[in-house]
């Protein structure tokens, strides 16, 4: 009991230092954060900061979306590799590729939200950006200078975004170029949509899990537990990693969960292939499971 309760404890301590470092933490400064010493994460003893995994499904290359930039993952023993984007605006140009939330629509072709790089004549915000040549060059979508989105999401032929630290989603049906605004019970820190159903959506936050079946317009609590990182892969269940690393999935769309593994860490980012699971931790590790989250072993390290 003892273990739990210090487990617990730790998961909590850690997640309050990850909320100041993400989206919006910039004001967070490196004598307050986690010295960690990950060049992926943590430039200047900042909180670390894991936006999201992607696969491109071009070469299957893992993409890890951090403070400190945009990096593909090789295989191996090396380090990431990082991307240094060009977001192109009638307004001009600059880097960005920092604290970004990116997801693969094909081959070389992704959807992000975020920020630019320090010093960029660039809104604050970028709202939503498309890259055609996998982060090496962008355009933006719509909401530029206006839009935080925390998380993106995409089923059938919509795009659903949460707004970083607001009780907002929005949902296009027009591949981002206009919105629709539907109210979340409170500001969420993680979406999945069901892939084959475009408004049954499942919303992680600070008190909880919420499940809603008519696109937003109605919610239900479905779980207590905070902060959960959360992917509904196509084609298959709901996959969701709690505080502390524990790893349950939900073959009925989340009403009822069922334990699959653990990573032994504390978890910022997950993303599920197939029968392939990979979770971000928070020091800059991330685990990979090949048998759908029964057994983790190390993809990359921090050390």
């Amino acid at each position: 009991m003892a273990a739990a309760v210090s487990r617990a404890v730790l998961a909590l301590a850690l997640l309050a230092v990850v909320a100041l470092a993400g989206c919006g933490g910039d004001e967070a400064g490196g004598d307050g954060g986690a010295d960690l010493a990950v060049p992926w994460v943590d430039p200047a003893g900042e909180p670390p900061y894991i936006g999201s995994l992607a696969v491109n499904p071009a070469d299957s290359t893992l993409y890890l979306s951090t403070n400190t930039g945009l990096f593909r993952v090789p295989e191996g023993d090396g380090e990431p590799e990082k991307l240094t984007g060009e977001l192109t605006t009638p307004d001009g140009k600059g880097q960005i590729s920092e604290a970004l939330v990116t997801r693969f629509t094909g081959p070389d072709e992704l959807l992000a939200s975020g920020h630019p790089a320090a010093g960029q004549a660039l809104p604050p915000v970028l709202g939503l950006v498309r890259s055609e040549d996998a982060g090496r060059t962008w355009t933006p979508v719509s909401q530029l200078g206006q839009a935080d989105f925390h998380t993106l999401d995409l089923s059938e032929d919509k795009v659903v975004a949460a707004l970083f630290g607001q009780a907002q989603v929005l949902v296009s049906s027009d591949e981002g170029r206009s919105w629709e605004t539907k109210t979340a019970p409170m500001p969420l820190v993680d979406l999945a949509v069901d892939p084959a159903d475009a408004n049954r959506w499942i919303g992680t936050s600070e008190r909880g899990i919420f499940v809603t079946t008519d696109g937003g317009q109605t919610w239900r609590q479905r779980d207590p537990t905070p902060n959960v990182r959360i992917d509904w892969p196509e084609g298959g269940d709901v996959h969701r990693i709690d505080p502390g690393g524990p790893l349950k999935t939900s073959s009925d769309g989340g009403e009822t969960w069922d334990d699959a593994g653990d990573t032994g860490g504390e978890p910022q980012a997950l993303l599920v292939e197939g029968e392939t699971v990979y979770v971000a931790l928070f020091d800059g590790t991330v685990k990979v499971s090949q048998d759908g989250g029964s057994t983790f072993t190390d993809r990359l390290t921090g050390g």
